[in-house]
Formats: structure tokens, C-alpha cells, sequence
């Protein structure tokens, strides 16, 4: 991990890895949002016990 420099050390190229680092972040938290819209927990839906017995029911009289 790299070390931090002090505030007062002057570096042509510190704006910059500033400017990406900030970049980084904003990336890295889009891209948590997106796995987490892909990825994510989905409630799935399922039947309700009186539909399959419905169902159940109705496929037993059509065959009679």
C-alpha cells in the first residue's frame, strides 16, 4: 500500500495522482452498485400453496 506524503512535499506529478486516485474511488463505488444490481439478492416469486392446489385440482378434473 503506498505511503502518504506530506502536504508540504512538492511533486510535478502529486495533482495528478490526486486527480486519480479520486477517479478510483468514484469508479470503485459504481462499480460496487452495479455488482450489486447484478449480483444482488432477487426476492423470487413464488406460487402460493392455494394456486398449486388450484392447479392441482384442475389438472386432476380435466384428466376425469
Amino acid at each position: 500500500m503506498p505511503r502518504e506524503l506530506p502536504q508540504n512535499h512538492f511533486c510535478p506529478w502529486r495533482e495528478e495522482a490526486e486527480e486519480l486516485k479520486e477517479r478510483l474511488t468514484s469508479l470503485e463505488a459504481k462499480m460496487a452498485t452495479l455488482e450489486r444490481h447484478v449480483f444482488g439478492k432477487r426476492t423470487e416469486k413464488l406460487p402460493t400453496v392455494a394456486t398449486e392446489l388450484r392447479k392441482d385440482a384442475d389438472s386432476t378434473a380435466a384428466r376425469a
